[in-house]
This record gives structure tokens, C-alpha cells and sequence, in this order.
């Protein structure tokens, strides 16, 4: 095999690798990587060894050796190298996947194995279990068989392996044979039936053409039937290719595309590919682009990739860009690339942006990577920051990321901060992480180093996220809690938690409480378990008497229901007798269908007992009506109950 074919498997390679990562479609990234090679016969050995882990015999694979004394043929350290111990070879990477070079290994081995024996090796290798790598590796292999019989590989990838395996190795085998004959393989993909595979062997087809002639490449895209949308990565390719060895060229085909989503998408790969090898031209480039979002996005992409070469020239570019959301989003990604190499560089250039909105996203991109490096320097600087909403946003920055790395630093971080409105902050994501893990510890935190306000939010979250995982200790946390009012704004978002899974047991928790928290904590219930069964959430519901409980658990219980189905909360809502509680699930109900049905909706408002809110329901309704209907509804207005001036308000032309 040729330089040139071992460097187009190293580009097979990539795209395997990515395509499997994204898991959902083919990848449209193509990197060469291009190394000398050796004489296939020795370069395949010694090749073998390394993937067997060693060049000592005792060291290689046990089902090698065993091979290799069983049939004779075989020596890792000599010219030639049996099909079962390529097969062992492969076999090896597979179990034992390592990084980059091993691919790179594989490959070389590959392409040192005559395209005639390949079936073979490929069904022996079929028995190894399946694994990432082996998709990969089957479809190197088939695609080495392509470069001799392309149309045979593909029969066989088509209808053999598991249906995970099959499109990678029928992609795989159309891309080689679009490297020597794209009319050809285009033809054979014109045939298939519309579909996923059609779609992935179309784009390998593309990909591969694109390679060798963009412009044929693009002509061959804008040809096939369909949306551009629905092929994105199409385009990446082309204009990959097409920057890398022409920008200019690139740049214009791409600017020259109908506007639309495939002239940004061109434009977008052209800034990407071009700011790698070239940043301050491809920012010359865009700059000369029409305002638009595609230039915007465009300026994004150079700058990222300066950033990541040189952040201090990508920094001062910055300002030459017009005021607005461009350049602030531009700064904040440049401060994130630039922290990860020299924070207190990118610190001193963030603090000479303008005040204001930008500046503090700069400083928080900043700083999500210093408190990763550095936690305790970048939370020194927070904490001397002076008090006032950028301070406060770096504080909830720092201990969101502290905390997931560590309770305890993030704890001793946050007590270093004055006491006040920024240390409460501080403390909100620090206990919530703490409760995953340990919610006893974090309660105990909570009441002991926190009040008011920030105390019961504390608690409560703790309580809701202890329920989740142990409904029975979280109960019995808060049941003992010596305060009644800590014990009653808990209680409710516990039983909340429990009514997911269990609503019989919650509504049971619930009857032993009382006053606010009752109705609170029976109001969550009854929207919880009317999504799963309201006729027993009804029949609950209608155990308390009138008072807030009741009217509350109505609400939430019509709220729910009549969403889901309407006719069957009618229908419940006909048994009620009248009062406060009925009342208030009338008016809710009415509120509900008003969108969709508003004489039905009149027609209950008009049932409310009690005078004003019946009133106030007849005229939120009959607003509502007048936009869908407004002919009936003046009609209806006209000759109603209202008081006067309700008929005024809405018939009147601002009404």
C-alpha cells in the first residue's frame, strides 16, 4: 500500500472515532496524519507486537502464542505474520484500547494484509465482543477489502455483523470507493431507498469527493433532493478541505451561496478552518462580511482559535469589534481560553474592560476555569472583590464549582466571605451539593450557621432532596425538629417528594398536620396524584372540610385534571355542593377551557356562588371570549348580569 492510502485511513480513523462518539450520525471531520512507512512485511510484525503488548513472547497475547506454535507460519519478530495472529492482533487492541496510535497501529497492520484474505480475517475477528473499537476496526478492515472489491465489501456490510456495526462498515466501504471512482459509488447510493443509510453513504461519497475536488464535491451536494438543514455536516467537509487549500477560494464559493442555512454553515467551516492556519487574515476576511449573524458567528470561531494560539493578539482584536453582544460574547470566550494558560493575565484584561454587563461574563468565563487550576487564588481574588452584583455573580460562580469538587474547601471558601447577602448566596449551592451526598450533615449545617430567610430556603431544598432518596429519614428528620416553624415549611416539600412515588402515604402524612402547612403540603399532594389517578385525589380532596385546605387541594386537583381530561372534571365538579371550596375550582376550571371552549366556561363562571368572584370569573372569561369570538361575545356582554361598568370595560374599544 501506498503513503497516500494509509494516510486516507488515518482520516477513516477520525471519522470512525467521532462518529462513534456522537453516536447518532456520520462525523464530518477529516484530519491526516501522514507517516513514513515501512516495508509492509517487517513493519507488520513488529507492528503486531505492539499491539500484543510486547516484543517478548511471554508477554504477548496467550491465544497468539498458542496460534502461532499451533500453526508454525507466524513470528512476531520475523517478515512474515500469520492471519490468525493479525486476527489476535486486532483481538488485543480491542480488549485493551489505549489512544490515538493504536488506531494508527491497527492501520498500518491493515494495510499490510492482501485484500483477498480480508473476508477471512474479518469473520474470524467477528467472534471478539463487541466493543467501540471493534466497529471501528471492522470497518477499517472492510474498507482496506473496498480498494479491491468494493461492491463485495459492501454486499457483505450490508448484510452481516450486528445492526451497530453494519452502517459504519458500509460507510466506510462507499468512502473508498468514492476515492477512486465518486461517479460510481454516487451511482450505487442513488439506488438505495430514502433513509438513514442512504443519507450516511451519500455523505461518505461527498466527504471522500470533496477531497480531491470541493467544487465537484459542492455541485454533487446542491444536486440531491431535500433541505439543506437536514445536512449540515455535509458541509463541513467541502469547506474544509476548500479553506485548507485555498481560503480565498473557499471564502468566496461560501459568500456566493443563496442565503440560508447553507450559505452560513459554508461560512461558519471557512472562518473555523481558515483561523486555524491563518487568524489574522481569516479576521480580515470576516470583517469585510455584511452584518449578519453568520459574520457574527464567524468572528467567534477566528477568534476562539486565536485565542487558543496567541490570547493577548486575539485580546486587542477584541476592541475593534462594534459595542454589543458580538464583542462581549467574543471577550468571554477569549477570557476562557486565555485563563487556562495565564489567569492572572486574562484577570489584568478583563479588569480593563469597560464596567458593565460584558465585563462580569468575561470575569466569570475567567474564573470557571481559574477555581478548576487554582481554587484557592481565584477565590482569594473573589472574596476581596468589592461587594456590589459582580461580586455576587463570582460568588455564585466559585462555590457552584468548589462545591462539586469539594464540600469542605468550598465551605472554608464561603466563611471567609463577610457576612451578608453574598456569603448567603455562597452557601445556597455549597449545601445543595453537600445534600446529595450527606443531607444529615447539611441540615445540621444549615441550622446552625444560617437564619431567616436563607435558612428556610436552605432547609427546604435539603428537605425536598432527602425525601427523593430516603423519604422515611427525611419524615423523621423534620418531625423532631425542635422549632414549629422550621418543622412546617419542611414538612410540605417532604411530602411533595413522597406523593411521587407513593400520594396514598403522602395524603396519610398529610392529615397530621394542620393550618397553612396542611393546606400547602395537601396541595402538592392532590397535583401529584391527579396525574395519576384523579378520581382517588377527588375523593381525598373532598374528605377536608371548607376552609384553605380544601380550597387549595381543589384548585391544584382541577388545575391538573382539567388539563388532561376536561369532560371528566366537569363531570366531578357537578357533584360538589355549593361553597367556598367549590367555588374556587369553578373559577379555576372556567379559566382552564376558556381558550377553548368560552360559552362552556361562561356557563360555569355564571354558577360561582359568591357574587364578586363569579363576577370577576364572567369578565376575565368573556375577555377572553371577545378575542376568538367577538361578534357572540358583545352579543352575550350586552344583554348579562354584569354591573355596568364591567359592560363598560369590555366593550369599550381599549377594553
Amino acid at each position: 500500500m501506498s503513503g497516500e492510502s494509509f494516510v486516507k485511513r488515518s482520516h477513516l480513523i477520525a471519522i470512525l472515532i467521532v462518529a462513534l462518539a456522537f453516536a447518532g450520525g456520520w462525523a464530518v471531520g477529516r484530519y491526516s496524519t501522514p507517516h513514513s512507512r515501512r516495508s509492509a512485511s517487517s513493519a507488520s510484525s513488529r507492528l503486531a507486537a505492539r499491539l500484543l503488548g510486547s516484543l517478548h513472547p511471554n508477554e504477548g497475547d496467550p491465544f497468539l502464542l498458542e496460534t502461532e506454535s499451533r500453526n508454525g507460519s507466524a513470528s512476531v519478530g520475523g517478515k512474515e505474520i500469520s492471519d490468525q495472529a493479525i486476527v489476535a492482533a486486532l483481538r488485543n487492541a480491542v480488549m485493551h484500547p489505549a489512544d490515538r496510535r493504536s488506531y494508527l497501529d491497527v492501520s498500518k497492520l491493515i494495510d499490510s494484509i492482501d485484500p483477498k484474505k480480508i473476508r477471512g480475517i474479518i469473520e474470524a475477528f467477528q467472534s471478539v465482543p463487541d466493543q467501540r473499537e471493534k466497529s471501528i476496526y471492522l470497518a477499517m478492515l472492510v474498507s482496506r477489502w473496498a480498494e479491491a472489491d468494493p461492491q463485495a465489501a459492501l454486499a457483505y456490510a450490508q448484510s452481516t455483523g450486528t445492526p451497530s456495526e453494519r452502517p459504519f462498515m458500509a460507510a466506510a466501504a462507499v468512502r473508498t470507493w468514492a476515492e477512486k471512482d465518486s461517479a460510481a459509488a454516487n451511482a450505487w447510493v442513488q439506488q438505495l431507498p430514502p433513509g438513514q443509510e442512504r443519507e450516511r453513504a451519500q455523505q461518505a461519497v461527498i466527504s471522500a469527493l470533496a477531497e480531491a475536488d470541493p467544487e465537484a464535491a459542492l455541485t454533487m451536494l446542491q444536486s440531491l433532493p431535500g433541505l439543506a438543514s437536514a445536512r449540515q455536516g455535509f458541509y463541513w467537509p467541502i469547506f474544509s478541505h476548500w479553506a485548507n487549500s485555498d481560503p480565498v477560494a473557499a471564502a468566496q464559493r461560501a459568500a456566493g451561496l443563496p442565503a440560508g442555512f447553507a450559505h452560513d454553515t459554508a461560512l461558519q467551516v471557512v472562518a473555523s478552518t481558515w483561523s486555524s492556519n491563518d487568524p489574522p487574515a481569516a479576521f480580515a476576511w470576516a470583517s469585510s462580511l455584511p452584518n449578519s449573524q453568520a459574520r457574527d458567528n464567524a468572528f467567534q470561531s477566528i477568534l476562539s482559535n486565536w485565542a487558543a494560539k496567541d490570547p493577548s493578539r486575539a485580546a486587542t482584536m477584541v476592541a475593534s469589534l462594534p459595542p454589543g453582544e458580538m464583542r462581549e460574547r467574543a471577550a468571554s470566550n477569549i477570557t476562557r481560553q486565555w485563563a487556562q494558560t495565564d489567569p492572572q493575565a486574562a484577570l489584568v484584561w478583563t479588569q480593563q474592560l469597560p464596567a458593565g454587563d460584558g465585563q462580569s461574563r468575561a470575569l466569570q468565563s475567567l474564573l470557571s476555569v481559574w477555581v478548576q487550576t487554582d481554587p484557592t487564588a481565584a477565590g482569594n481574588y473573589v472574596a476581596t472583590m468589592p461587594s456590589g452584583k459582580m461580586q455576587d455573580d463570582a460568588v455564585a460562580t466559585i462555590s457552584r464549582q468548589l462545591a462539586t469538587a469539594d464540600v469542605a474547601t468550598a465551605l472554608q471558601w464561603m466563611q471567609k466571605l463577610p457576612p451578608g447577602p453574598s456569603r448567603d448566596d455562597a452557601l445556597k449551592p455549597i449545601i445543595a451539593q453537600w445534600s446529595e451526598n450527606d443531607p444529615a450533615a447539611a441540615a445540621q449545617y444549615a441550622l446552625t450557621n444560617s437564619s431567616g430567610d436563607t435558612q428556610s430556603i436552605l432547609l427546604a431544598n435539603i428537605a425536598r432532596r432527602w425525601a427523593q432518596s430516603d423519604s422515611a429519614e427525611a419524615l423523621s428528620w423534620a418531625q423532631n425538629l425542635a422549632d414549629p416553624g422550621t418543622r412546617a415549611a419542611v414538612l410540605p416539600n417532604i411530602i411533595s417528594a413522597v406523593a411521587e412515588n407513593d400520594p396514598r402515604q403522602a395524603a396519610q402524612l398529610t392529615s397530621r398536620l394542620s393550618g397553612n402547612t396542611q393546606a400547602a403540603a395537601a396541595s402538592s399532594v392532590v397535583a401529584q396524584w391527579a396525574a395519576q389517578d384523579p378520581e382517588a385525589a377527588g375523593a381525598w380532596a373532598v374528605s377536608f372540610p371548607e376552609g384553605t385546605t380544601r380550597e387549595q387541594a381543589f384548585q391544584s386537583l382541577i388545575n391538573t385534571w382539567g388539563k388532561n381530561d376536561p369532560a371528566a372534571a366537569a363531570n366531578w365538579l357537578a357533584t360538589l355542593g355549593n361553597g367556598p371550596a367549590r367555588d374556587q375550582a369553578v373559577s379555576a376550571f372556567a379559566d382552564r377551557i376558556a381558550g377553548s371552549d368560552a360559552q362552556s366556561a361562561i356557563e360555569w363562571a355564571a354558577s360561582i356562588s359568591n357574587e364578586s368572584l363569579r363576577n370577576s370569573e364572567l369578565e376575565a372569561t368573556a375577555r377572553a371570549w371577545l378575542k376568538t369570538d367577538p361578534r357572540n361575545a358583545s352579543a352575550w356582554i350586552a344583554n348579562s348580569a354584569l354591573p355596568d361598568e364591567a359592560k363598560a370595560r369590555l366593550l369599550s374599544p381599549g377594553g
